[in-house]
């Protein structure tokens, strides 16, 4: 007699779940502001990103305002991006004029500010100038002008030549106004009387005073 003998296998099928890993939750970055150094109308301000949170750092600096918590919609600057130190320079600060400055730092998930420093620029003296030769010169006219080679850390307001019959003439005297700000610039004197002879100065005018 012939059997047949039929064998069943069961072939078992494993499945393996795998372990997904949650990636880390996205944060604001974390950013200080540490040390400020001033100048008479400009400052450095150093600040540190210490975390970016998880996603890159985009732009970082420093913004600063005559009020408190100066945001990124008031002056700032940008110091390239990413974490570490960085460096902010501040210029065309009035002078005697109390700031407040925060270091801040943006990525994916907004801005965030480090924390507030309080700083005061010193105040304006007065501009250093020269005064130019005096070329074409008629009967009754002349050509000068000045050098305006540092406004004393305050906004030059007025500046031009005065001219008088006797040395030293001020403001107080015949003068020109040729604009308000540094460098070189000509002013033209007439009115004058032939076969005189005159003194003349160039002037610069900032919240310090005249020099």
């Amino acid at each position: 007699m012939n059997y047949l003998v039929l064998a069943c296998f069961v072939v078992g099928i494993g499945v393996q779940n795998g372990c997904k890993k949650e990636p880390d939750p996205i944060s604001m970055p974390s950013v200080s502001t540490a040390s400020v150094e001033v100048t008479l109308n400009s400052a450095v301000v150093e600040g540190v990103v210490i975390s970016e949170g998880g996603a890159k750092v985009t732009t970082r600096g420093v913004c600063w305002s005559t009020t408190h918590d100066p945001t990124i919609s008031s002056l700032k600057t940008e110091d390239g991006a990413g974490s570490g130190a960085f460096s902010s320079n501040l210029n065309d600060l009035l002078p005697n004029t109390t700031y407040y400055v925060r270091a801040y730092a943006t990525n994916i998930e907004g801005t965030s500010y480090g924390n507030e420093v309080t700083f005061s620029t010193g105040p304006a003296t007065p501009a250093t100038l020269t005064t130019s030769i005096v070329i074409t010169i008629t009967g009754t006219t002349a050509v000068s002008g000045g050098n305006i080679t540092n406004d004393g850390g305050g906004q030059i307001t007025a500046r031009g030549v005065c001219w008088s019959t006797i040395q030293d003439p001020t403001t107080a005297d015949m003068r020109t106004i040729d604009g308000a700000h540094t460098g070189v610039f000509t002013s033209i004197m007439a009115g004058l009387t032939p076969n005189t002879t005159y003194y003349v100065r160039a002037y610069a005018t900032n919240e310090a005073g005249t020099s």
